[in-house]
């Protein structure tokens, strides 16, 4: 994974995010476990959320790579 990926979030697939970076920090500031990858994600217009924010690697599912 890397930043400009598109993806969707495991299990609900629903709507599509854009990585936008790695993170330390969730955005309330609480730390992010340092033995876990997490993502920063923004949303695309076709995702009912209208916030991102951080996410555990493991939950998120490649779409289309950036190049």
């Amino acid at each position: 994974m890397k930043v400009g990926d598109l993806v969707q979030v495991l299990p609900a697939k629903y709507g599509h995010y854009i990585i936008i970076g790695r993170t330390t920090k969730f955005e309330d500031e609480r730390a992010c476990d340092e033995s876990t990858a997490y993502w920063n994600l923004a949303p695309l217009p076709d995702t009912p959320f209208d916030h991102g924010g951080p996410m555990d690697e493991k939950y998120i599912e490649v779409v289309s790579e950036s190049r």
